[in-house]
């Protein structure tokens, strides 16, 4: 019996294996303590807290209800169904308590739905012994807390750190931003001598991405490449993406022929890719690859195609897919479908058009879909759209000076100063400030940034001169 149970378990076919439980004390065989645990593993797996509590009920008529195992298995479901009191409750009266009984108190406060870092950490704190497991879970709460400092300071205060550690840090520093930090973690990775996996390449590449920096991205790619690399879809997705985003859209399509297989998110990413570098065409024909592949589109994938006719242009070839969209795959738009279509059709200079569409939205317009409209009334000097989008967006966006700025510069084309002193008023009087510009480049693998006004570059009288030479020759 409890081998079937545990089946069915493995095989993600929970409710079967329920089933069999009920059927196996309808028999009158008596469980083992590992046959319970199993059972609650299912039932927190499907979030059936009734059926749980039935079953806790159950386990003392049995006799398990100090049993330690079973009682690790009663904790951990309660808090992965967010019932953190009643695992509270249970962990406080147990006779006995093992690593793992701390372990599913500090993940539970961690990750469920209380999201309760501190009292994971003090429940660390109190713990006798740690294991790897307790330090990377705490490390793990931290980061999805978006406290990633503290993340890095427990870290740094492992005595023993495995893959996971690594990966969890690592990851943690790539999805809170923070790209350069988990490619510096990673030189010191690097010499640990340990063989990183799937997970710890993805959070690699996950920085590489957002650094943009495409001879640093090869460099660290070119420690992972071999026949994995490549099997994965995962992998060879994040891969196009990094490539993409790293501005080498030609080793991004090289990666997507090499893929082994491609599925629907393969695909947009591609799709996405040759739409965000202008290669509107090229976009178009993967997408209708990819429906001859009978692979069914979904929102992104339109999302993407759409963009791809926006950035080329294609107004008619826009339009068409919108309306596929919604017509033959019935697919409602999102806000993104309705600000791509508007920036379609305002950049063509089809500004009513794009009104009317807004106006007949199904949901309430965000500033993403007005700020296209203002957007296009700025390029196309119509004020008396602009002046429409602005005042939504001023209702919506109270504090962001893009706006302001964006119908600013419009009556300046107009040449209304009487309007753009009027603004400028108005941007005082709300305290609205605008964020200081800055850009950035890449040379030998060192990134330079620059932020308007600043003068904390080493070479900053050089770079002021030469700048001056340009300037004067312009002239």
């Amino acid at each position: 019996w409890t081998a079937l149970i545990h089946g069915y378990i493995e095989n993600v076919q929970y409710n079967e294996a329920l089933s069999m439980f009920s059927l196996m004390l309808s028999e009158s065989v008596e469980p083992l303590n590992f046959t319970i645990a199993s059972v609650f593993k299912a039932l927190a797996r499907e979030k059936k807290v009734k059926d749980g509590a039935g079953v806790y009920g159950v386990v003392f008529k049995l006799g398990f209800g100090f049993d330690l195992i079973v009682q690790n298995a009663v904790i951990d479901f309660f808090m992965r169904c967010g019932e953190v009191g009643f695992a509270r409750r249970v962990f406080d009266e147990m006779h006995e308590k093992d690593i793992v009984s701390w372990n599913s108190v500090i993940s539970g406060y961690g990750f469920c739905k209380a999201g309760d870092i501190e009292a994971a950490k003090e429940h660390f704190d109190k713990m006798p012994d740690r294991d790897v497991i307790s330090w990377t879970m705490m490390i793990d709460g931290y980061v999805k807390a978006g406290d990633v400092d503290s993340a890095r300071c427990l870290f740094d205060q492992m005595p023993e750190k495995n893959l996971i550690t690594w990966s969890t840090m690592i990851g943690g520093y790539a999805k809170n931003g923070q790209p350069r930090n988990a490619l510096d973690l990673y030189k010191n990775f690097k010499g640990q001598g340990i063989k990183p996996d799937k997970t710890f390449i993805l959070a690699i590449i996950s920085a590489c991405s957002q650094l943009g920096i495409l001879n640093a991205a090869e460099s660290i790619i070119h420690d992972f490449v071999g026949p994995s690399l490549f099997s994965s879809l995962k992998l060879v997705t994040s891969l196009i993406d990094m490539y993409a985003k790293c501005g080498s859209i030609e080793r991004a399509m090289q990666v997507f022929k090499m893929a082994h297989s491609k599925d629907l998110l393969c695909y947009n990413t591609m799709i996405t890719a040759f739409a965000n570098h202008g290669l509107g065409q090229s976009a178009i024909s993967l997408f209708c690859e990819m429906q001859m592949a009978n692979i069914k589109p979904d929102g992104v994938a339109f999302l993407g195609v759409l963009s791809a006719c926006n950035h080329g242009g294609l107004v008619d070839e826009g339009k068409r897919y919108f309306k596929q969209m919604m017509e033959e795959y019935e697919i409602q738009p999102s806000e993104k479908h309705y600000a791509c279509i508007i920036d379609l059709l305002g950049r063509a200079g089809c500004l009513e058009e794009a009104h009317y569409l807004i106006s007949n939205m199904p949901i309430a317009p965000t500033a993403v879909v007005w700020g296209a409209l203002l957007a296009a009334c700025r390029v196309h000097c119509n004020l008396q759209l602009a002046e429409v989008a602005a005042a939504e967006l001023f209702k919506i966006e109270p504090d962001n000076s893009g706006s302001y700025i964006l119908l600013s510069s419009t009556y300046a084309a107009a040449r209304r100063w009487d309007c753009v002193d009027k603004l400028r008023v108005m941007l005082r009087k709300n305290k609205v400030r605008k964020n200081r510009g800055s850009s950035w480049i890449e040379l030998g693998c060192v990134v330079h940034e620059f932020v308007m006004g600043d003068a904390s570059h080493f070479d900053t009288e050089s770079i002021y001169f030469i700048l001056h030479v340009i300037s004067e020759d312009m002239k």
